[in-house]
């Protein structure tokens, strides 16, 4: 499970008495967005500076806890758009529900404080995001291609928002590779969709590759770098933009 238990927010848990620290920044920018039926227009410029920490530490074989509080710097062309603060925080524990040689079953539960405005879309939503609670299955497999090791990874859950903000349904999967024992590859996607709209929310989804690599320095310290791209989409940014982050293992 080694492999797999570099993935960040993976469905792996950590052993008793250990646990990592993942710090990542993330740039994004775009002067573009996806409408109602999924079709690139324009709209005003769009930057953002996403600053995250992702803590995960494991309590007993079949208990991690997991923290990831967030900063984000937020600059849009519209009047009134602009966002510095607290970004989507999350405190919460993941649960073992089956494991063996080269799979694993996992649920996580977790507390997402309130975030940043949507800030870019057809219409633009300046409410901010609401508190939520974040319930997900994730489940992950090892296995070997030629001798090479890699690991798929999924987790899908529901988001449910305080207030009248749509829920959340959410899907996550990963496909990992080590080409060598210091490096490992990373493709993943990461796709969102409101379960209804409203004049507030107009319904919205969204789907983001990200590619990665991360270089292991030391048994305890790894680099990470990589980027990602809003492929498709409604009432949402076409965001791009590169990611960073410096990994720790204790």
């Amino acid at each position: 499970m080694a492999l797999g238990g570099s993935a960040d927010a993976g469905a792996y848990l950590m052993p008793p008495g250990e646990g990592q620290v993942i710090a990542e920044a993330g740039f994004s920018g775009s002067t573009r967005a996806l409408d109602a039926q999924g079709r690139v227009i324009p709209v005003p410029s769009y930057r953002k500076f996403e600053l995250g920490t992702y803590v995960e530490y494991g309590v007993t074989d079949w208990l991690t806890l997991v923290g990831a509080p967030s900063y984000d710097h937020i600059r849009a062309g519209v009047p009134g758009s602009s966002y510095d603060g607290l970004g989507e925080s999350e405190i919460g524990a993941r649960a073992g529900l089956y494991r063996s040689e080269s799979n694993v079953v996992s649920v996580q539960a977790s507390f997402i404080s309130p975030g940043a405005p949507f800030a870019q879309g057809t219409e633009l939503i300046r409410a901010r995001r609401a508190a939520a609670a974040d319930l997900r299955l994730m489940a992950a497999q090892n296995f070997e291609i030629a001798s090479l090791p890699f690991f798929f990874e999924g987790g899908a859950g529901h988001r449910f928002y305080r207030g009248d903000q749509p829920g959340e349904w959410c899907l996550d999967l990963t496909l990992g590779a080590r080409p060598s024992p210091n490096l490992l590859f990373m493709l993943q996607s990461f796709s969102s969709i409101f379960d209804a709209a409203s004049t507030l929310w107009p319904r919205q989804s969204w789907h983001k590759m990200q590619l990665s690599a991360v270089y292991d320095l030391s048994a305890q310290w790894s680099v990470e770098i990589g980027g990602f791209r809003t492929i498709a989409g409604t009432n949402t940014g076409r965001e791009f933009g590169p990611v960073g982050g410096i990994w720790y293992r204790f």
